[in-house]
């Protein structure tokens, strides 16, 4: 048998397969994790496609399984190569985030839905494949992070890709942000420190970048985990939350073992749309203290933004860009609010009658798929677009650069790549339509 599995990218999206491309997408671990789950032996031949960087062909290969990955933004693709697939005769199997919050959706389109985590759910829906008793549904969330296989990175393509690899400790979070689709996927499950280290020495390499939520969720553990990274001399960036930036042990523990660099959902500058979102840090007026905090330990800042939270205003929003700047952040990144299906924020608008479009391509961050409480969805839009641009004018990319922390050693020259490659992200001719 053969089997083919795509993680799924939306066919309207291009930015990202652009001649910076290098410097924005990182290294996707979800095809390699779930290479790693399949048994050997089952299939004479396994092809992958990342369609960040490949392509997606119907009539190259006759395969009798394909497995399809994707979120909400590259389900009508995915549905699109699934009708492919099955008019060529394939079994089809969808995941990932879209069918963990709409199973029944997704099932019109496939054979079978695999919801949640994969690594009990995959290996057992092969198992009943083989033998001929594949289920419509799987769903199981009760694994042990201590089972965790390594990812099979060699196995998947690196084309466009940043060139440092990624790690994941713990894959889930244990805030619950009104707008975030990852506790509908995840939970909060620390690997042992142990395979952690194992799997970053077996790497070879003196960078990497952890894809935990929230790598200083349980500080307990990011103390034992820093701890060990240590010995290996690694330089490490992860994700983080603002109250990171008044811990001095922590910055200083993280610094010591290796991170340059920390990724903060900021959100917000109106603490009470941080409120609203159910943030646990929620006071704007202190994010210029944390990341002064963070500076001081040697760290960069990469602060993100949400625009058109209730209490936002037109005149706030377009204040962005200078605000940004006061507050001495290394590098900024903005998105447009999208309630997710699965999240409560979802839920929440759909109660309320405010969803105005279910053309899922257009829940990529980039486009207005609700009504705003102080604005139009269009006025939003031209908003977020205008804001992305006088955020990355040269002026303002060559200041962020030469004032970081990182300026005075190599590493300025990544932080200068990012921050031209946002500035050509071309925001502006994203989808509209």
């Amino acid at each position: 048998m053969k089997l083919l599995m795509i993680h799924v990218w939306n066919e309207k999206e291009i930015s990202y397969r652009g001649r910076f491309a290098k410097h924005l997408s990182y290294p996707s671990l979800t095809l390699a994790a779930i290479y790693a789950l399949i048994p050997e032996g089952v299939f004479s031949r396994i092809d992958v496609v990342d369609e960040n960087s490949q392509r997606v062909s119907y009539d190259k290969e006759q395969y009798d399984l394909v497995l399809l990955s994707f979120e909400t933004s590259s389900s009508c693709t995915a549905y699109k190569h699934c009708a492919e697939f099955k008019k060529r005769g394939a079994y089809v199997v969808c995941g990932g985030y879209h069918a963990t919050a709409l199973p029944e959706e997704v099932s019109a389109h496939c054979d079978t839905v695999i919801a949640g985590p994969a690594e009990i759910s995959v290996p057992q829906f092969i198992e009943d494949f083989v033998h001929g008793i594949p289920q419509k549904f799987y769903k199981n969330y009760n694994i042990c992070a201590a089972d965790f296989k390594v990812p099979a990175r060699d196995k998947i393509t690196e084309r466009k890709k940043l060139a440092i690899p990624a790690v994941i400790a713990d894959r889930g979070c244990q805030n619950s942000c009104k707008y975030c689709s990852m506790r509908t996927m995840w939970n909060s499950n620390p690997r042992p420190v142990e395979s952690v280290v194992e799997e970053i020495k077996s790497l070879e390499t003196k960078m990497v970048i952890f894809y935990d939520p929230n790598f200083f969720g349980k500080r307990e553990y990011a103390m034992e985990l820093m701890q060990a990274l240590k010995p290996l001399k690694i330089l490490w960036a992860s994700n983080a939350t603002a109250d990171f930036g008044y811990d001095h042990e922590l910055m200083q523990t993280a610094y010591e073992s290796g991170c340059r660099g920390v990724l903060i959902g900021l959100e917000s500058l109106n603490s009470q749309s941080l409120t609203n979102a159910a943030k646990r840090f929620h006071d704007a007026d202190k994010y210029k203290e944390v990341i002064e905090n963070i500076h001081s330990h040697g760290m960069a800042v990469n602060g993100c933004f949400v625009l058109g939270f209730d209490n936002d205003t037109e005149e706030e929003l377009l204040a962005l860009p200078e605000r940004v700047d006061k507050l001495g952040l290394d590098l900024c990144r903005f998105a447009v609010l999208t309630p997710y299906p699965g999240t409560r924020q979802y839920e929440e608008y759909e109660r309320a009658g405010r969803i105005t479009s279910k053309d899922w391509s257009r829940y990529n961050q980039h486009n207005t798929v609700f009504t705003p409480a102080n604005m139009t969805s269009k006025r939003l839009d031209e908003i977020y677009r205008q804001v992305w641009k006088e955020a990355y004018s040269w002026k303002r990319v060559l200041r962020r650069t030469f004032t970081s922390p990182w300026r005075k050693n190599a590493y300025v020259f990544i932080l200068l790549g990012a921050n031209i490659g946002f500035k050509f992200l071309g925001i502006d001719k994203r989808m509209r339509k």
